[in-house]
């Protein structure tokens, strides 16, 4: 018995159709999770450790997928996407506001409980592979504390 082309066709979308839907979805929770505010715990950017003022003047709002992020008096606004089915969790991140209007950071992430943390390399340059690499020129490490 021979299946008609239009089945196997139709048959086939069903199968790619679900597979989207179940990876969106993964990331739809994910992103859920990380919806909140935050403040920041602490910060390395260019390879230096941001002060202790800084770090307590900055705030972190996640919704869906947009944020708004101040570090001391500097206010960004963008939109990040996710891949969470990678292992460490990846972000691309893209200023819609602020000095870098325009510009992409892709990067890292991790949740645990409470604890966010990002790893962004300088717009144009590699993914970070891993959380133990001392940043440098361009890149951010951020860890937040979900309030």
């Amino acid at each position: 018995m021979r299946v008609p082309i239009s089945a196997v066709c139709e048959m086939t979308l069903l199968v790619l159709t679900g597979w989207l839907t179940a990876t969106q979805t993964g990331d739809d929770k994910e992103l859920k999770q990380l919806e909140g505010t935050y403040e920041m715990v602490s910060g390395d950017e260019n390879g230096q450790k941001l002060p202790e003022k800084v770090v307590k003047a900055s705030s972190l709002v996640m919704a869906g997928n947009k944020h708004t992020v101040k570090v001391g008096k500097e206010t960004i606004i963008g939109t990040h996407k996710i891949n969470s089915s990678k292992t460490p969790k990846e972000m691309d991140a893209t200023d819609t506001e602020g000095p870098l209007k325009g510009k992409t950071y892709v990067g890292i992430y991790k949740l645990e409980k409470d604890i966010f943390t990002v790893y962004f390399s300088a717009p144009g340059k590699d993914r970070p592979k891993d959380f133990t690499t001392k940043t440098g020129p361009g890149e951010i490490l951020h860890v937040w504390k979900k309030k």
